[in-house]
């Protein structure tokens, strides 16, 4: 056993870890966040009885995972194509990047459809938690999580058309940076007041705060729906306008091969 030859493959998945984000999240970042994430929910259960416990947890998972995984869905379906090469193909063709886009957020949309069915099935025979009990609310929150996950999926494609498929890892990291300030399983009471800023300006943590809302007391707060729905919008607009500017930029510049 050479130690030489040990040591040149430790120092190689340093520098490596230095310089690539997936490996930089791993170590340092995604243990962070989630002990900020259960160091909150361990604050706020404590308060709690358990069957409101319970409905709060499934709930927020339930709609947590139409926002991760569309969020994450558009990102990664667009680095499949630069994976498997088919990228160069899709652009050769008449298709604008807009209907190409369009068609990434539409294939999200199916498939969470389908995963939702079958999570919300799931729910209610293994754990009696009847996701339709939030009512019509329910189609207005998902309408605001599918808006803000479409947002982050086009800010994760301009950043990939920007910097290249390097920086593709950011497609699953970015949403759950948002996680313990989304307030997702606990109120946003439970946050500090410098995150409770923060949370104020991300529109699924008003979804998370109405869907316990609806738990608790049976009725629908119209503020929290129309306060997500206007910074959705906003959100979703500057994405749109930042991919445009990105791909006019890299078109210009002939930096479209860094993608390819």
């Amino acid at each position: 056993m050479n130690i030489n030859r040990i040591s040149a493959i430790i120092l190689r998945h340093y520098f490596l870890s230095l310089r690539q984000l997936e490996r930089f999240f791993d170590v340092l970042i995604s243990p962070v966040l989630m002990v900020m994430l259960w160091g909150f929910m361990t604050k706020y259960v404590q308060t709690l009885q358990s069957q409101t416990l319970a409905a709060f947890l499934l709930g927020g998972i339930l709609l947590w995972i139409i926002f991760e995984k569309v969020g994450t869905d558009i990102g990664v379906n667009f680095m499949f194509d630069i994976w498997d090469r088919n990228f160069i193909n899709v652009i050769s063709t008449p298709i604008t990047f807009v209907e190409y886009l369009a068609a990434l957020v539409i294939v999200s949309l199916i498939k969470i459809f389908f995963a939702f069915s079958m999570m919300g099935l799931i729910a209610a025979i293994f754990y009696n938690f009847q996701i339709t009990s939030l009512g019509f609310g329910l189609a207005l929150f998902a309408v605001n999580l599918f808006m803000f996950a479409a947002s982050f999926g086009i800010f994760n494609i301009a950043l990939v058309l920007r910097f290249g498929h390097s920086i593709g890892p950011l497609t699953w990291i970015i949403p759950f940076l948002v996680q313990p300030f989304a307030a997702v399983f606990y109120p946003l009471s439970v946050l500090p007041p410098v995150f409770q800023k923060i949370a104020y300006l991300i529109p699924i943590s008003h979804v998370f705060e109405g869907m316990r809302y609806v738990i608790v007391s049976g009725q629908f707060n119209t503020n929290l729906f129309w306060h997500s729905l206007i910074l959705n919008i906003i959100y979703l607009t500057l994405s749109i306008i930042f991919f445009a500017f990105i791909l006019k930029s890299v078109l210009k510049g002939g930096k479209l091969v860094k993608v390819i």
